[in-house]
């Protein structure tokens, strides 16, 4: 079984308005990123979220399971811990693929690509040179981040431990945080 994961607890203060709800060819950064992960072979999904955002985003989706992250100022570990927390709950655990709601292009196939290979640490895809998201994580490993020490950052955590996947996916590394990164992407609020 591989679970996903979509990260929304961000306050996106960047952005100025909740980034999950902000709009890409008439569908929501938030639910293509489930439909992705889905699409990719993940299921169950999981979002976590957090105020002040998350009952609009939990308004605006079905179909997936959601947990609040009481503490979202501790960075984005505390959000993936949470998520891991749900995730850890089934036996049949086999990885764990988690998601940035910021990086909405994120094609089905690349994330089946990433769900497909052997699993024994952690896995992220590479596109033009760059590491970008989703990264699919090994039951093991998501049991030693969730965890981890609060002070701890993913990536520290994960440092050493990432097998690349060469993508042909500029969506893996595309990050929309600003009011002009989502005008470049073509995107729109909600």
């Amino acid at each position: 079984m591989i679970f996903g994961i979509v990260l929304t607890a961000g306050r996106s203060s960047r952005l100025g308005f909740p980034k999950a709800l902000a709009q890409l060819d008439g569908e929501t950064f938030v639910a293509r990123a489930v439909r992705a992960l889905r699409e990719g072979g993940a299921d169950p999904i999981c979002v976590v979220v957090a105020p002040p955002h998350g009952s609009a985003i939990e308004a605006a989706l079905e179909g997936v399971t959601f947990a609040h992250n009481p503490e979202p100022e501790r960075g984005m570990l505390s959000s993936l811990q949470v998520g891991l927390a749900v995730a850890l709950r089934h036996a049949d655990l086999d990885a764990v693929l988690f998601s940035l709601v910021d990086h909405p292009r994120v094609r089905p196939e690349t994330i089946r690509r990433l769900a497909a290979l052997p699993l024994s640490g952690a896995r992220r895809p590479v596109y033009s040179g760059r590491g970008g998201h989703p990264v699919a994580i090994s039951a093991a490993l998501a049991r030693e981040l969730a965890s981890a020490p609060p002070t701890a950052t993913i990536r520290e955590l994960l440092v050493g431990q990432f097998a690349d996947v060469i993508v042909d996916d500029p969506g893996v590394v595309e990050d929309i945080d600003t009011p002009r990164d989502l005008e470049d992407s073509g995107g729109s609020r909600a």
